[in-house]
């Protein structure tokens, strides 16, 4: 063992030095979390397969460093949360501001809360009304409660390869003995009670059998859920559009609620997201990351009808839900926040076309080069939202993709550490505003370099 690797299997060159290169660089981080195994949430803190977290200490512009130095690239963006980069100027001054003006938490609603709403009607297709919470779990758990109340039916549909939050309803996975063309749900870990799964439809992602689910459920049916571009498995193109177009008026002609998931794709594929890109209005959407200007936060936003079920409850309407939270809509959060989405609406032209543009070029500069060196892996992207996977052959669905992870992959990510990018444990990364051209480069030097490196270990 060196540093918590097992080097005791049988690694290449390459992967040795890896992991010794790490154990050596990292060592701060690994002893400050060897004090204790309850110090950190592994599950989305790891980084990677190193047997701990990589600890961040500090941050700026498209760049993280850690507990012991190392200066990273970041395409984690704190989840896709920091759209503008990390400590962003006019964020930080707004947080600053309200920190030593006004105070960080009151508890009771804030005039902040005004305009951050009228930034959301303004860039949201479908939004008339909205509610603030606390992160992107909690807008789709309301939004599900919200969509139930008002239909008065009992079911929830999403798509095969799609998350929706770590609550009981948006954790699943279709079992993969199940018909390609009629997934079935199935909830991921232990602790979630097995009714979860007789109130969940998972529907075939771009497939219209999807519509004929739709139809035949339509009676119990109160919403179907989709990520405009699944985090898993990003597309953006016009196949993906027709499909949605599709589904939303299989969702209408069935009396089914149509809501779009935008945590991750809200204000980062355009001002107005996955809604405005496609011209899609759906009755619900969802929101998370961004809207925080990395803050906690989520919202739900869409028609005043669906969104009234929010304000009734205490009117004694027997569709009213219950919501809240000490810290929903909290000041500090609506500064952070609306700095940002200030700061995309007005720069709009030039950070969305530079967001989209360089996460094309990353793409296509790297798929360009395991054609030309014969490697089978490639880079999905999404505009700026991309992953790497390691398999030849087109990728449409979650059914493409081989659940366990080969070594290629795990080796690859290590060497992309080690050379300073940082990507996700979950492997879902983004570009930032703050990622120049020359920062793109560097980073599509190391890719290849780390993808050269994992062949040379005979694994790619």
């Amino acid at each position: 063992m060196s540093g918590g690797f097992d080097l005791s299997g049988d690694l290449g060159p390459n992967g040795r030095h890896v992991r010794e290169s790490l154990s050596a660089k990292c060592a701060r981080s690994r002893d400050l979390t060897s004090r204790t195994k309850e110090l950190m949430n592994m599950g989305s803190a790891a980084s990677l397969e190193m047997p701990y977290p990589v600890l961040i200490e500090r941050s700026d512009g498209p760049y993280l460093w850690d507990v012991d130095g190392n200066r990273y690239i970041d395409f984690q963006v704190g989840f896709g949360a920091m759209v503008l980069g990390h400590r962003h100027p006019a964020v930080q001054s707004a947080v600053e501001e309200q920190i030593h003006e006004r105070g960080w938490h009151f508890g009771l609603h804030n005039p902040s809360q005004v305009p951050m709403a009228e930034q959301f009607i303004k860039a949201d297709n479908c939004v008339e009304r909205v509610i603030f919470c606390n992160t992107g779990t909690e807008s789709t758990m309301y939004a599900i409660r919200a969509a139930r109340a008002f239909s008065g039916k009992p079911k929830i549909a999403v798509f095969e390869g799609s998350y929706h939050g770590a609550h009981d309803y948006g954790i699943g996975r279709s079992d993969p003995a199940s018909p390609a063309d009629a997934p079935i749900f199935r909830s991921v870990g232990a602790g979630v009670l097995p009714a979860v799964e007789d109130y969940q439809i998972m529907l075939p992602y771009r497939s219209r059998a999807a519509f004929d689910i739709i139809r035949d459920n339509a009676d119990d049916l109160a919403v179907v859920i989709i990520e405009c571009a699944q985090s898993s498995n990003p597309h953006m193109n016009d196949e993906v559009g027709e499909f949605l177009h599709e589904l939303r008026a299989a969702c209408a002609d069935s009396g089914v609620l149509f809501m779009t998931d935008e945590v991750i794709t809200g204000f980062r594929f355009a001002y107005g997201g996955a809604q405005e890109h496609y011209g899609l209005k759906p009755d619900l959407a969802t929101y998370g990351k961004i809207i925080g200007g990395g803050m906690p936060a989520g919202a739900v936003g869409g028609r005043a009808d669906i969104m009234a079920v929010f304000n009734s409850m205490a009117l004694g309407d027997p569709k009213g839900i219950m919501s809240g939270g000490t810290f929903s809509g909290n000041p500090l959060t609506m500064a952070a926040g609306l700095a940002q989405l200030r700061y995309l609406d007005e720069y709009r032209d030039a950070v969305y076309p530079h967001l989209n543009g360089q996460g094309q070029r990353l793409a296509d500069e790297i798929n360009q080069y395991t054609r030309s060196e014969n490697m089978a892996a490639q880079v999905l992207n999404a505009g700026s939202m991309f992953q790497i996977y390691f398999k030849a052959g087109e990728i449409r669905t979650a059914r493409d993709l081989n659940p366990m992870r080969p070594p290629a992959e795990t080796e690859f990510y290590l060497h992309l550490l080690d050379n300073g990018v940082l990507v996700p444990g979950t492997r879902r990364s983004c570009v930032s505003f703050a990622h120049s051209r020359d920062d793109i480069g560097e980073a599509i030097g190391i890719v290849k370099r780390c993808l050269d490196l994992v062949r040379e270990d005979g694994l790619l």
